[in-house]
């Protein structure tokens, strides 16, 4: 019972992001790194929350209006379904870890197959294309969550508010010039997931609401890439840190439901960035930087899981 009600926070703030969300089109990332933040999370508290949060949330809203058909699978059709499944059992005795590790890769490489097939044609991406900006962005968010240990919690929380400002502010800049950053834009949105990786901040849906005067085919698929970059992310802080954020479960519940309940922001289709959403990231961002955290970390959640095993 004591870890509902220390839990039931967690869910709340899922449930209040993806309404504040709907309403303003700010991303959740930049409100609860700050909240987690603000709560005592120690830095690599923040990292093994959002990258699971980020990961279910971006499936969330990816897959909407998508129907899993095991008929029709991409890598594992019909009867090949089994294959992920018995290698799964089989790395479990083993590995438990790891083949719980492994049926994820697989779920999410059939689910980015989906996404990307429901794409019309002439809109979609080059599969080449893909694949590398899923490489080099799995890469730096990797990089990212290996680099966390060594930043100080006296500075951290000062770099995840600059990161969440330079994220807001380059979608500012780009809804204000329309032409701007023609021919790297996609690489630039893949490079910030060294901001996943590092502090657990992400807006991989803002490329598709900023009209721009050149086609951008990769835009639909950036929520999806950085899915396998916050996997890679995961397996990094797991084998390193052996780190899994129950909280981060909850939350992502949390907002599961506010995204059926209230929907997802339409950003205009005038191109430009939303103000609302650029005043509640500085807000949130101003409210990390008055309260100055001193982390405390989630330890509670560990010791209450370990109880009944003493």
């Amino acid at each position: 019972m004591e870890l509902l009600f220390l839990l039931l926070p967690f869910f709340l703030l899922g449930l209040a992001v993806a309404g504040i969300s709907r309403i303003s089109g700010v991303a959740m990332s930049m409100i609860i790194v700050p909240a987690l933040l603000i709560w005592g999370a120690t830095p690599l508290d923040v990292i093994s929350f959002m990258l699971l949060f980020v990961l279910y949330n971006n499936f969330t809203v990816a897959t909407q209006n998508v129907r899993l058909d095991f008929k029709s699978l991409t890598f594992f059709p019909k009867w090949k379904a089994l294959i992920p499944v018995l290698i799964t059992l089989a790395l479990t005795f083993t590995w438990p870890a790891a083949g719980v590790a492994f049926f994820i890769a697989c779920f999410i490489l059939e689910i980015s197959a989906v996404v990307y097939k429901g794409i019309p044609s002439a809109e979609r991406p080059a599969t080449s294309e893909v694949t590398t900006h899923i490489v080099l962005a799995s890469v730096l968010a990797a990089v990212g969550a290996l680099l966390v240990p060594f930043i100080s919690s006296d500075i951290y929380f000062g770099l995840a508010g600059l990161a969440i400002l330079v994220l807001t502010g380059f979608a500012w800049y780009a809804g204000e010039h329309r032409d701007a950053f023609r021919g790297t834009w996609g690489y630039i949105w893949t490079i910030f997931n060294f901001f996943l990786g590092a502090f657990g901040v992400e807006a991989s849906y803002y490329p598709s609401g900023l009209t721009r005067t050149f086609t951008s085919k990769l835009d639909s698929m950036i929520p999806i890439i950085t899915v396998v970059a916050g996997f890679a992310g995961i397996m990094v802080v797991f084998t390193t840190q052996e780190m899994f954020s129950i909280p981060a479960f909850v939350a992502a519940l949390g907002a599961a439901i506010g995204v059926r309940l209230f929907g997802v922001y339409e950003f205009s289709k005038r191109g430009s960035f939303s103000y609302l959403a650029i005043a509640v990231a500085v807000l949130a961002v101003i409210s990390l930087y008055l309260v100055s955290p001193v982390p405390s970390g989630f330890e509670q959640f560990n010791t209450l899981l370990e109880a009944p095993a003493q």
